[in-house]
């Protein structure tokens, strides 16, 4: 059974690809501050597959990348399958951005995904086989106004994945990113009010947001054997919205 780690999966996008892969593979679920219901996923997890842990680390932190990787390691060998999951965001005009904000957006949302692709990689071109996956957003492509981080980060996130690809193609590992749009998720809800998101339903051709369940099936089938001529490919998944 392979081992997927997932960044950032206690709730959201990160907790439904866990909940979508439980069956089938040993998932080692990452999260930093959201502790209880990190326990609660790895409780309801464990009723499915007992080979499942939670590991507390700060992603964009190298040092706590390797300790966490090195619990990986002492459980299940190694990390066969990368999600690339965790991400914060800032809403705000440019010139009323603190830095540390900016830094705290790239940190997590860019670094994250270089420190846990650097250190999982070695071990997947040891085996010649591996899958990355980096969830982007359809903001890297298009930017969007008052989330300049964060639109900053994704961008370079998918240029990223390219250049990873590209690099490990002949070690048989893949890279790709998803680009989900509109998702209902906790930051949807924290950045938006019900009035602003009913306004951007209708900017979506299928007039609703995506679910992350959606997003974790698009998951289930990127790491798949059926998908194992994809690769450097940004998927995206945004009901239409362009």
């Amino acid at each position: 059974m392979k081992t997927v780690l997932i960044t950032g999966s206690s709730r959201g996008i990160g907790a439904a690809i866990a909940k979508n892969l439980a069956k089938d593979y040993q998932i080692v679920i990452n999260y930093n501050k959201s502790k209880d219901e990190a326990m609660n996923l790895l409780k309801e997890l464990r009723e499915i597959n007992p080979m499942v842990i939670a590991i507390g680390a700060d992603v964009s932190d190298e040092d706590q990348v390797e300790a966490m990787f090195k619990i990986i390691e002492d459980n299940f060998k190694n990390v066969d399958i990368l999600i690339n999951n965790a991400g914060i965001s800032y809403f705000g005009l440019i010139q009323d951005t603190p830095f540390d904000k900016w830094l705290d957006v790239i940190n997590t949302n860019l670094n994250s995904v270089f420190l846990n692709s650097k250190r999982a990689i070695p071990k997947m071109i040891e085996k010649k086989e591996g899958v990355i996956i980096n969830i982007s957003s359809i903001w890297g492509d298009f930017g969007a106004s008052m989330e300049s981080s964060y639109s900053t980060s994704k961008g370079a996130i998918n240029t990223f994945t390219k250049a990873m690809a590209k690099e490990l193609a002949p070690s048989n590992i893949r890279v790709n990113a998803i680009a989900p749009g509109m998702v209902d998720t906790d930051m949807m809800k924290r950045d938006f009010s019900p009035e602003e998101i009913n306004q951007l339903k209708e900017e979506v051709g299928i007039k609703r947001l995506a679910k992350p369940e959606e997003i974790a099936g698009l998951v289930r089938y990127l790491i798949s054997d059926e998908a194992s001529y994809i690769t450097g490919d940004i998927i995206h998944i945004n009901g239409g919205f362009y």
